[in-house]
């Protein structure tokens, strides 16, 4: 049986264990202090455990854009699931738009949780 995940927006109490992680999973992403972090954790753990997935946001009420996203290597589901879920999230929010520009290797990920080429290379969610 597997867990179920959710998506949540980090908690403070939690952004140095979001850090911390990402940093293992992707340093430049990890030093980026002007990013809104969300995970996927299952709600069962206690808070000491890692997430399962991050996602960083640069947030605005109309469009968001994905500034990236992280996971132990190998876990590419894991990515695609944190994604498919934000978008699932932010749908709850005045926001009306997803955009991330494609980096290496987030272009399939991003496809894979529905998005669709947009204006000036960037790939487009519709919230």
């Amino acid at each position: 049986m597997t867990a179920l995940l959710l998506v949540r927006r980090v908690p403070t109490t939690r952004l140095e264990l979001t850090r911390t992680t990402a940093r293992q999973w992707d340093a430049a992403l990890a030093g980026d202090t002007t990013v809104q972090w969300w995970e996927l954790v299952d709600p069962a753990d206690d808070d000491s455990a890692p997430a399962a997935a991050l996602a960083a946001l640069r947030p605005d009420p109309v469009t968001v854009r994905l500034a990236g996203v992280a996971t132990a290597p190998g876990e590419r589901d894991r990515a695609v699931q944190v994604v498919v879920a934000l978008v699932d999230a932010l749908r709850a929010t005045s926001a009306r738009t997803l955009e991330a520009l494609p980096s290496t290797g987030l272009l399939g990920i991003l496809r894979d949780a529905g998005f669709r080429p947009g204006p000036d290379g960037r790939e487009v969610v519709e919230l």
